[in-house]
């Protein structure tokens, strides 16, 4: 925006005199937003302080103790869960106002300290006997109520990953050490369950009204790892009566789902998944008919020229 675009604003009564001020302040950039790099910021200090306390306990384990390292770690995430319940907004199914950055930060920082005592009590005193997966299980349970409780997005992504850490964590071992983890049939129908019920209750939750701005996240993570189980099988199951429509099904719908919510996010992973399962399912005909080279030379000026027309795509007619 030019200067003398704000002028005729102004003139033709479309801006205050303030704000024509305010504006121009900001096309000369002497007034800038540290938004985003504050909470960058923030984020960054929530994880080194995580790691800095694992650090700590690593290296003083033998002089500190064993309960005193729990009982420390355990004031500090109450102190940190007391901090933001006092000032959490009353709950609702919308999107509630943040208290603040702080807040946020602070809530995530409990979350990941209460993840770091169940795991260490797990490993220290063995609670859960050869039960890992409920180390992960039980937190993860914990962070979906506090996501919800406290309207905090970022611990929903804790809860649903903490969900696939035990889902990963169900199959054996030895069975992964085995095969790989992209080998095992156990991991790629877990994964392929994960994913169906995260996007399932996150349409469901969606259709209902229920916290309609965590659909996306929900979405995003679930449907990667869909994505990623269909290919695997695709790649080693030899199941590809099974695993390719499944693909191309999912596919669809992450087109269906990026056109109603004008998401490039979504059209893009649908695209690129969707290529990467077309061109193995076909390899072989491809090779023989047309050649790979010429195949991947016509499809990648296709996704280019998709790229940069994705707007008229996803244009709502």
């Amino acid at each position: 925006m030019r200067k003398h675009t704000l002028e005729t604003l102004l003139k033709e009564g479309l801006i205050t005199g303030d704000q024509q001020s305010f504006l121009s302040r900001i096309y000369d950039k002497s007034v800038f937003s540290l938004y985003y790099e504050l909470r960058t910021m923030l984020y960054f200090g929530v994880l080194l302080f995580t790691a800095g306390i694992g650090i700590l306990v690593y290296r003083n384990i033998d002089t500190i103790g064993h309960q005193a390292i729990i009982a420390g770690l355990a004031g500090l995430a109450a102190i940190a869960f007391r901090y933001a319940a006092k000032r959490r907004p009353p709950y609702s199914h919308r999107e509630t106002e943040s208290p603040g950055s702080l807040y946020e930060y602070v809530l995530l920082g409990a979350c990941l300290l209460f993840a770091t005592i169940v795991g260490y009590i797990q490993y220290q005193y063995g609670i859960f006997g050869t039960r890992w997966e409920l180390s992960a299980l039980i937190p993860a349970v914990v962070f979906l109520y506090i996501a919800y409780a406290f309207d905090h997005r970022g611990v929903l992504a804790l809860g649903i990953a903490g969900l696939a850490s035990w889902l990963g964590l169900t199959v054996s071992p030895a069975e992964l050490m085995k095969q790989g983890i992209f080998s095992s049939e156990a991991v790629i129908f877990n994964g392929l369950v994960f994913g169906i019920v995260i996007c399932g209750v996150a349409f469901v939750l969606d259709r209902f009204g229920i916290k309609k701005h965590f659909t996306f996240t929900a979405l995003t993570l679930g449907s990667n790892v869909l994505f990623v189980a269909c290919l695997a099988g695709l790649f080693t199951l030899g199941m590809s009566l099974l695993f390719f429509p499944l693909l191309m099904l999912c596919c669809a719908g992450g087109i269906i789902f990026a056109r109603r919510e004008q998401s490039f996010l979504f059209l893009l992973l649908s695209c690129v998944y969707g290529y990467i399962g077309v061109t193995y399912f076909l390899s072989d005909v491809l090779v023989e008919a047309f050649g790979i080279f010429f195949y991947f030379i016509v499809s990648c000026g296709i996704i280019i020229y998709f790229i940069f027309n994705y707007k008229t795509f996803l244009a709502k007619r």
